[in-house]
């Protein structure tokens, strides 16, 4: 029994990523390819609390049944989101872009240091247009500088009165 109910909370466990790892790759999708139902408000409140019943109820049962598993599931799974925060983080980015912006100038000494760091933005974010990449560049000349505009843009926490179409007039 004790087995039965170890593997049924491992098995919950791993739905609650797995979800969160289709939801992530949903995201990455242009807004046209992805499910109309991803816009609802109602699904989002269902699908955090399914995945929130999903992890409960599977640690809850691998608590229950072995308890040192799930001490080791926990070590485990706070390493992993511990790796993701570092990942997405400024200073990885910063140290990222800045070797990019390295390895880049030796291979095409003659560009200029905007095009290098457009390159590299259009690498990283192919999606973004060159109205945009050029802009980030051009405001940007270092690649520190550009890392911390990446970051703002990827958690969406750019500076009080940015507006992103007032990069689009011309």
């Amino acid at each position: 029994m004790m087995l039965w109910q170890s593997l049924l909370g491992l098995v919950l466990i791993a739905s609650f990523l797995t979800l969160g790892v289709w939801l992530e790759h949903v995201r990455e999708k242009p807004v046209y390819q992805r499910p109309a139902l991803l816009s609802k408000p109602r699904f989002r409140v269902g699908y955090r609390a399914l995945r929130s019943a999903l992890f409960l109820a599977g640690w809850g049962l691998l608590l229950d049944a072995s308890p040192r598993t799930a001490l080791v599931l926990a070590f485990v799974l706070t390493g992993a989101w511990a790796w993701k925060v570092a990942l997405k983080g400024r200073a990885h980015r910063q140290r990222m872009i800045r070797r990019a912006f390295e390895r880049e100038r030796s291979r095409d000494p003659a560009a200029s240091d905007v095009q290098i760091l457009r390159r590299i933005l259009h690498s990283l974010h192919p999606r973004w247009g060159e109205e945009l990449i050029e802009q980030i560049a051009a405001d940007n000349p270092t690649p520190e500088a550009v890392a911390d505009m990446v970051v703002r843009m990827e958690r969406a926490s750019l500076p009080s009165g940015f507006d992103p179409s007032r990069l689009l007039r011309r």
